[in-house]
């Protein structure tokens, strides 16, 4: 746990490899009980914060800035109310696909599609051999709360300022509190790691961006990664638009989806969360798909 102000405390670590389990989460302390921003992935990361967090005061709300595993899979294991942006309500339950080692020696991954919560006991079994008890009565935790475009929070003598920006996902959100100067992006920006671009909107993402570069904030926590500065937003977004350009320029010489897929990979630009040929093929196509239109 790194205390960042007076009441902001984040765990960055989990986030970050060689030791990846999870997002970089966040809470804040005020006069009335805790906000947590997201929640550790995995099961035991999850307890340990909890029991931290509780030297401090009760948690009374979770605000998780989008929908994916590695940020809303730890819910479960903390009390409070969920917010979520409404567009992730609608697709947190939603079906996964992955890509899965194969059991037998010598052939290729098989991709399958999993419920979310099958899929999140398949990486705490990949990831976390200790937590597998905690899973006896393991629920995936979705939102009490949602919103559409801002939602202030008043709790104690802060304010959470919520806003809706798409990019990484068409439902994450950003949370900046003012009285701490801090503000907290999400996977819209992640701090010298690729993430994953499969369900991006990449030219709302870039929008979003801009808007992070104009916040009256220097201490901005990533969806992964170190604490980062504008500075730091400002290469991430120049990453985006060079894959925006890598495949624009595809499209423009008259490439198919899998053609483009074939010839282009974003890993040479920065070194991704997820691993993999087939996730920088998804990561292609998403981009070609929404490129196309």
């Amino acid at each position: 746990m790194r205390q960042l102000t007076a009441n902001v405390y984040i765990k960055e670590e989990l986030g970050v490899f060689p030791k990846f389990r999870g997002c970089s989460s966040g809470f804040v302390t005020t006069s009335e009980g805790i906000v947590m921003i997201d929640s550790p992935m995995l099961p035991t990361d999850a307890v340990r914060w909890r029991d931290e967090i509780t030297k401090r005061g009760q948690v009374l709300f979770i605000i998780n800035t989008h929908h994916h595993l590695d940020h809303i899979g730890g819910n479960f294991f903390f009390p409070g109310s969920v917010i979520f942006h409404e567009v992730c309500r609608e697709r947190y339950a939603s079906p996964l696909t992955r890509e899965l080692d194969s059991a037998v020696p010598g052939e290729p991954p098989k991709v399958v599609t999993l419920a979310p919560a099958e899929s999140y006991r398949l990486r705490v079994k990949e990831l976390d051999q200790e937590g597998i008890p905690l899973l006896s009565h393991y629920q995936l935790r979705g939102p009490e709360i949602t919103f559409s475009e801002r939602l202030g929070l008043h709790v104690g003598d802060h304010t959470f300022e919520l806003t809706h920006m798409p990019g990484h996902t068409q439902g994450d959100v950003c949370v900046f509190i003012p009285q701490e100067g801090v503000f907290f992006a999400g996977d819209n920006f992640t701090n010298g790691v690729q993430p994953s671009l499969a369900q991006c909107s990449p030219l709302e993402w870039i929008e979003s961006l801009q808007k992070i570069e104009k916040v009256d904030s220097n201490l901005i926590v990533p969806g992964h990664g170190k604490v980062a500065t504008k500075k730091d937003i400002q290469e991430f977004r120049s990453f985006i638009e060079n894959c925006v350009e890598m495949v624009r320029g595809a499209i423009q010489k008259g490439m198919s989806g899998e053609e483009t897929a074939d010839r282009i990979s974003f890993l040479d630009l920065c070194i991704p969360i997820h691993p993999g040929p087939w996730q920088q093929r998804m990561n292609v196509l998403r981009l070609y798909e929404k490129l196309k239109k």
